[in-house]
Parts: structure tokens; C-alpha cells; sequence
């Protein structure tokens, strides 16, 4: 026969037990349910992820052509060269820390949105500076050929003073007129008498008119006789270079020189040439020079 204490006793244990199964019950609804959110956050973490690395391959991708462009963008200006260079470091840097996911996205699309902007700088930049050169190409091109038109029209120049100035040369270039040469024969009083024979002639006598000329430099001016013999030679004292004067460029043999005074008026010469051996028959030809032009010429037979 149960005593009195453990009849009660019994409903205690018996609520309890009760109250236990209705704990167990509460902590396996909570566990159900929450169990039930994180099977819903982890799908939601694992649609987040694989949108974070799409995200992430798309930036890559971008940073990759954004290299690309850089390179492209290489120019003939070393200043401008060594910033993109620098650049596009950065954009290597930035490329190698998002693989190694030292980056969020967020800070990786804003990096890269930076470097995107600066790289539009430079393009704006070279196209400015490829308009300007473009522009001064043109120019050049208008100024080399106002320069080559120039350079014509001062050859033109050059050749007309050339021309002009060898028209004056000629212009003053004097000239030998009324040109007469004769043999003499020498008297015993001096008197000088015309011969025309080789064996009688002692001296030789040329004269002639320095015409007038206003363009010419007056002044001291020598004058130069040449006297040819039928065998071709000429008659000189001497055969160097002291006997000798320039003409077209080279030296030549002269007779006889004389110097005078010419004052750009009409001056009336004679000049003699004394005979050391005897002439031989024939033509002799006598020509007259000054400033090295030849400024007249004749010529006499002897018998």
C-alpha cells in the first residue's frame, strides 16, 4: 500500500515530464525554423557570391582592355609616354590584387572607374595634341611653300643681278678704235719713217682711240699689247712670268704695257715695240687688252 508521500510525488514527476516534452518540443520547432533560415541565407550568400564574381571577372575584363587601350595610346612625346607608363602599372597592380581578391568590389569598380577617367584625360590630351600638330603640318607645308616660292623669286633675282651685273661688266668694258699698226725705220736725225718691209723695220708702232665710256671706273687703268708673228709666237723681251698678264682665266704673254690715266673720255694711245732681231716677212697680228678684256685689234704684212 502506497504511503501518502509518494501519491504526491507522482503528479510532480508527472508535470514535469510534461513540461520537458513541451521544451523539447519548443527547441525543435526553433531549431526546424532555424535551420530553415540558414538554408536560405546560404542560398542567398551563394547567389551574392556568384553575382560579387561575375562583377569581379567583368572588372577584370575591363582592366585588361583599359592595358590595352593604354599601350595604344603610346605617342612620339617622352613625357607623355612616362605617365601612361606609369598608368598602366596601376593598372597591372590593380589587375594582380583583384585575383588574389585583396579588393572589394566596391573599391575594385571605383579604382578602376579612376584609372578609366584618367586614361580619357590622356586621349583628349594626344587628340589635342595630334589636332595642333595636324594644324602646324599644314602650316608648314603653307610656310615651305611660300619659302620654296621665295627662294625661286630670289633665284630669279640672283640670276637677273647676275645677268645685270655681267651687262655692266660688258658695258664697261672699254673699247680700241680707229686701230692702225705700221713698221718704222729709224734715221740717223731720229726721224722716225713708215716702212712695210721686215728687213727695214725697227721698231713697231701701234695706235689707237680708248673710246669714251661712262659706265667704266676712271682712273689708272694698264694697257697690254700682244704682237703675233707669222710663225705664231709672240714678240716679248721676255718669256716668264714677269712678262706675262691675266686673261680668261690664264696668264699670257704681252709685248709691251703702258699705263693711263682714263677719266671716261675719248684718249688717244700709241705704244712702240722695239725690234731685237730682225722680223721675218709676213702677216702680223696686234691686239690690244685692258682690265682683261681684249679691247681691239689689226694687223699689218711686211714684205
Amino acid at each position: 500500500m502506497e504511503n501518502q508521500g509518494d501519491a504526491q510525488k507522482k503528479p510532480i514527476a508527472q508535470y514535469v515530464l510534461i513540461g520537458l516534452l513541451i521544451l523539447l518540443s519548443g527547441i525543435g520547432v526553433f531549431l526546424v525554423n532555424e535551420n530553415q533560415n540558414l538554408k536560405k541565407e546560404l542560398a542567398d550568400c551563394g547567389i551574392s557570391y556568384d553575382t560579387s564574381e561575375e562583377e569581379r571577372v567583368d572588372v577584370m575584363n575591363d582592366l585588361k582592355l583599359m592595358a590595352g587601350e593604354y599601350d595604344s595610346l603610346m605617342t612620339n612625346n617622352d613625357s607623355i609616354n612616362t605617365e601612361l607608363v606609369e598608368q598602366r602599372d596601376k593598372v597591372d597592380k590593380l589587375m594582380a590584387d583583384a585575383k588574389k581578391y585583396n579588393w572589394s568590389i566596391y573599391k575594385l569598380k571605383k579604382e578602376a572607374s579612376t584609372l578609366r577617367e584618367i586614361m580619357k584625360g590622356y586621349v583628349r590630351t594626344i587628340d589635342s595634341l595630334n589636332t595642333e600638330n595636324v594644324e602646324l603640318r599644314a602650316e608648314n607645308m603653307t610656310v615651305r611653300g611660300a619659302l620654296g616660292a621665295k627662294e625661286k623669286e630670289n633665284d630669279a633675282l640672283k640670276q637677273n643681278n647676275t645677268e645685270l651685273q655681267n651687262k655692266v661688266k660688258l658695258g664697261a668694258k672699254l673699247a680700241a678704235v680707229n686701230f692702225t699698226v705700221y713698221g718704222q725705220r729709224v734715221k740717223r736725225n731720229s726721224v722716225h719713217k713708215e716702212t712695210n718691209r721686215a728687213s727695214n723695220t725697227e721698231k713697231i708702232k701701234a695706235c689707237f682711240t680708248i673710246d669714251a665710256n661712262e659706265v667704266t671706273e676712271p682712273g689708272k687703268k694698264m694697257v697690254y699689247l700682244r704682237i703675233m708673228t707669222p710663225e705664231g709666237t709672240v714678240l716679248a723681251e721676255r718669256s716668264d712670268n714677269t712678262n706675262m698678264f691675266g686673261f680668261e682665266g690664264s696668264k699670257i704673254l704681252y709685248s709691251v704695257k703702258k699705263q693711263v690715266n682714263y677719266e671716261n673720255q675719248s684718249l688717244d694711245l700709241c705704244m712702240y715695240w722695239d725690234v731685237v732681231n730682225q722680223l721675218t716677212p709676213g702677216e702680223y697680228f696686234v691686239k690690244a687688252y685692258i682690265e682683261g678684256y681684249e679691247v681691239g685689234s689689226t694687223a699689218m704684212i711686211l714684205k
